[in-house]
């Protein structure tokens, strides 16, 4: 009887411990956002085949992200999202945060727009054209930075 008592009372603890645990929130573009991203076009204020800054984009799902820029250059950091934005934020010294507005999002294509501004350069905008290539769930089956 006392075995009996000892085990429902280790019962009771574990499931008062598991339903006081925040769940972590989830956004509805946060698992369609997860995996690799090539860009198929870009379009800089309206026109084509202008030099894109991003080539490609892998986000893990662990918040990571590394993208590949037209020069070659990598960018690591880790990203967030919400309903209407994708957010990449750099890691080291002189990194940016990069706010991608969510036109279209889907399990394998992606819309994205991202506004810049400056004195030097004025108001542009850059429209990704993306294709997902991986899904993030096959891990070391392509090696898109080849």
């Amino acid at each position: 009887m006392k075995r009996l008592l000892n085990y429902m009372m280790f019962i009771g603890i574990a499931s008062l411990a598991i339903s006081c645990a925040e769940p972590e929130a989830v956004t509805p573009n946060s698992s369609k956002v997860v995996g690799e991203w090539d860009v198929v076009d870009a379009y800089v204020s309206g026109q084509s085949d202008s030099p894109n800054l991003i080539t490609k984009l892998v986000i893990e799902r662990d918040g990571n992200f590394v993208y590949e820029d037209n020069n070659g250059v990598l960018t690591v950091g880790t990203w967030s999202t919400s309903e209407t934005t994708l957010t990449l934020t750099g890691e080291g010294e002189g990194a940016q945060t990069i706010e991608l507005q969510i036109e279209l999002l889907t399990y394998s294509k992606g819309h994205f727009i991202h506004n810049l501004s400056s004195p030097l350069i004025g108001e542009v905008e850059i429209r990704y054209l993306m294709n997902k290539i991986n899904d993030g769930s096959q891990y070391g089956t392509t090696n898109i930075f080849d």
